[in-house]
């Protein structure tokens, strides 16, 4: 038995009774499958980084739990036949479950207080149009490089080709 950890999100525009419906057919497939379930964790209805199907928040659950490789498939297949799990990943989970809780709290904690600072929310106020929480876009370089605004640039150092040479002299110098 290994142990893994899959997480998934729910459509939040159902009721309260259809997510934990939603949430506990996982748990029960796992435990149906001879796996065990070693912590579950309902982070709630979360904002997106991009809109899923029209959505822009999702309803975020994770379980670790204990089983073999044959359960895998059976969640994946679960995982897409319902239409209500938008998003969903698998993994092998190495690690202890329950240090990494306390350091993953502390993060979760963290991030919070820092969206609290900033205002939260969406950025497309004053922050480049679609690229939330403040990203730039590949294309804004941002306060990297300054604006060439003052003429064309110099002329390269060393040899750049046989126009700047001197021409070779010829025949005996006169002095």
């Amino acid at each position: 038995m290994r142990l893994y950890e899959t997480t998934f999100i729910v459509n939040p525009q159902t009721d309260d009774a259809s997510i934990d419906r939603q949430v506990q057919t996982v748990t029960e497939l796992i435990t149906n499958h001879g796996g065990k379930i070693v912590r579950e964790d309902r982070m709630g209805t979360r904002r997106m980084m991009f809109p899923v199907g029209g959505l822009i928040q999702g309803y975020y659950a994770s379980i670790i739990f204990e089983g073999s490789t044959s359960l895998l498939p059976e969640l994946e297949r679960l995982y897409k036949i319902e239409d209500a799990y938008l998003r969903y990943l698998t993994i092998l989970y190495e690690g202890d479950p329950e240090a990494n809780k306390a350091a993953r709290d502390a993060f979760a904690s963290a991030f919070e207080e820092r969206d609290d600072r900033r205002g939260g929310g969406d950025r497309d106020d004053d922050r480049g149009g679609r690229f939330r929480g403040g990203r730039r876009d590949r294309y804004d370089r941002g306060d990297r490089y300054e604006r060439n605004d003052r003429g064309p640039r110099p002329a390269p150092r060393g040899d750049s080709g046989p126009a700047d040479r001197p021409a070779p002299a010829t025949g005996p110098s006169e002095s």
